[in-house]
């Protein structure tokens, strides 16, 4: 089976190196960033499963716009993301959030409160990656059997 990679994109170096260290214990292959610009890059270079977002970085709605970016890309659409953040306890920040996604479907696969507890964090992970790679079309598509070709 394949080790499942995990991007993990939050500008609090000290929540990324713990969930980093955790996900590393549990398997997964981890790569970080710190906003949306080092996850494109690391999108890129790494090809996650899955995407832990936090929504508020440089500025508040940075995560959201992230995501709402790579579920309209191809390649990224059907990258599972599973959103972090504590903007539910901020009344201003969720209403910046809210507001920048209006007229959207929610971009996130799943989301979580911070602070989280990583034990819930690793079985969300497992269950998105479950729906995900249940969702997949086999590859590829159409292949003739090969008793098709006697």
């Amino acid at each position: 089976m394949e080790t499942k990679k995990i991007l993990v994109v939050d500008d609090d170096r000290d929540l990324v190196l713990s969930i980093e260290t955790f996900l590393r214990a549990r398997g997964y292959e981890v790569a970080t960033a710190a906003n949306s610009k080092e996850a494109y890059e690391r999108i890129v270079e790494f090809k996650p499963h899955l995407i832990v977002l936090d929504v508020m970085m440089n500025y508040e709605e940075e995560g959201m716009v992230l995501a709402s970016a790579l579920k309209t890309d191809g390649p990224t659409h059907s990258i599972p993301i599973l959103i972090l953040s504590g903007f539910t306890a901020q009344k201003e920040a969720r209403e910046k959030v809210l507001a920048s996604l209006q007229g959207q479907d929610w971009p996130a696969d799943s989301f979580m409160q911070k602070p989280v507890r990583l034990a819930e964090l690793a079985d969300r992970i497992q269950v998105l990656l479950a729906r995900a790679e249940a969702a997949r079309t086999p590859w590829p598509i159409g292949e003739p059997d090969a008793k098709d070709n006697d």
